[in-house]
């Protein structure tokens, strides 16, 4: 759905999640090292898949060192894609995001925060259905209260934003939302989180292809490198 981003020193965000400590930092000039915390294949049971490539491109062509991580359990639901049905299938959520990752990936439960300067989560349903309990602006909101993330705009606009609702969930759970257009981003400099409305918005790819690679951009000025 969208794309939310936990960066970096000093965050309590992966460590409230994962019981890790704060999040690495390197010295000065090194790559950003950038953590991808992935939940299946496919937007309505894993994470969404074109904003996760996106996420990778633009995190590539900023030299960032990435690493792929998922959570090593059942998939919760299974949906047959062409039909948009639930499917009588059972699947693995590392397995299957090992498909985006090319094979390259590692369980959830191995990820240290030390090792990382900062943690991205791509949205899809399976955000919500295998990784945790929200999708993932709702995550930060759940997890640091006050948090201001955007889900993008507060109201449908005839069907442009047809999870507008998301909005209250972040407002219910003691966030702030932050109204943004799909190519923009949200940037909580105090709890050090960004956050874009990728496929919240009804819009052409190359638009949420370009919030999210101001998205990165937003992660990785955080991390100074």
């Amino acid at each position: 759905m969208q794309v939310s981003v936990l960066g970096v020193r000093g965050s309590r965000l992966l460590g409230t999640l994962l019981g890790t400590r704060a999040l690495h930092v390197t010295p000065e000039n090194a790559s950003a090292r950038v953590a991808v915390v992935l939940s299946g294949c496919g937007v309505y049971d894993g994470t969404e898949i074109h904003e996760a490539s996106a996420m990778l491109v633009h995190l590539s062509r900023a030299g960032a060192e990435v690493k792929m991580f998922a959570p090593d359990v059942a998939q919760m639901h299974v949906i047959d894609h062409n039909k948009g049905q639930p499917a009588e299938e059972s699947r693995n959520v590392l397995v299957e995001s090992a498909r985006l990752a090319r094979g390259d990936i590692t369980a959830l439960s191995q990820l240290k925060a030390q090792d990382h300067d900062a943690v991205i989560f791509p949205g899809g349903f399976g955000a919500a259905k295998n990784l945790l309990c929200c999708i993932a602006p709702v995550l930060a909101a759940k997890v640091l209260p006050g948090v201001e993330v955007t889900v993008g705009q507060e109201d449908e606009q005839g069907g442009k934003w047809p999870y507008a609702g998301t909005a209250k969930a972040i407002s219910a759970l003691g966030g702030k939302h932050c109204a943004k257009e799909v190519h923009e981003v949200h940037v909580d400099v105090k709890h050090r989180v960004v956050s874009t409305p990728a496929f919240m918005c009804n819009a052409p790819l190359h638009k949420i292809f370009d919030g999210i690679g101001a998205m990165v951009q937003g992660v990785l000025r955080l991390t100074g490198k």
